[in-house]
C-alpha cells in the first residue's frame, strides 16, 4: 500500500475494468491493455489526480508495476524484464480533457447508492390488558372474553 500522504491524490478502484472505464480508453485499447497486464500480480488499481495514466501496484509495494496510458502500457515487474506495449496509435486517441489536472474535473469512483427506502413499519396491535396477548380485529380477547 502507498504511504497515507499519497492517498488523497489518487482515486482507487476495486477492479481494473472500473479504472479503464473511468479513464475512458477506446474499446480496442481496453482489450489490449487487459491482455498486456493479464499475467501481472497486482492488488491496487488507481488513477492519480493528473489523470494521465492508470497504475497497478502489488500488495505491500509503493511503486507501481504497470502504467496504462492512452497509447501504451509500460510494464515494470520487480523481478522481470521491463516491457512496453502499444495499445493505440497516438493519432487515433482523442486528447485528454482540458481540465484533466483540476480538482473540479475529476470524477471520483464510488459505488452507486440507491436512496434508502423507508423501512416498513408494523402497525400497532391492541393487546389485552389482563393477559397481554394480541387482540383480534373484534377487539375482544379470545382467552379472557
Amino acid at each position: 500500500m502507498t504511504p497515507s500522504t499519497d492517498l488523497e491524490s489518487r482515486t482507487y478502484f476495486s477492479t481494473l475494468d472500473g479504472a479503464l472505464a473511468d479513464f475512458e480508453l477506446p474499446l480496442g485499447a481496453v482489450d489490449k491493455a487487459r491482455a498486456a497486464v493479464r499475467a501481472l500480480d497486482f492488488e491496487h488499481v488507481f488513477i492519480p489526480d493528473s489523470r494521465d495514466h492508470v497504475a497497478l501496484e502489488r500488495a505491500g509495494q509503493t511503486t507501481p508495476i504497470a502504467y496504462i496510458t492512452r497509447t501504451f502500457v509500460a510494464i515494470h515487474p520487480p523481478d522481470g524484464v521491463r516491457d512496453w506495449v502499444q495499445i493505440a496509435e497516438p493519432e487515433s486517441v482523442p486528447p485528454a480533457p482540458a481540465d484533466a489536472g483540476s480538482r473540479s474535473g475529476i470524477r471520483r469512483a464510488s459505488p452507486r447508492r440507491r436512496p434508502a427506502a423507508e423501512p416498513a413499519r408494523a402497525q400497532a396491535v391492541a393487546t389485552c390488558p389482563s393477559c397481554y396477548t394480541n387482540l383480534p380485529s373484534t377487539g375482544v380477547c379470545d382467552w379472557c372474553g
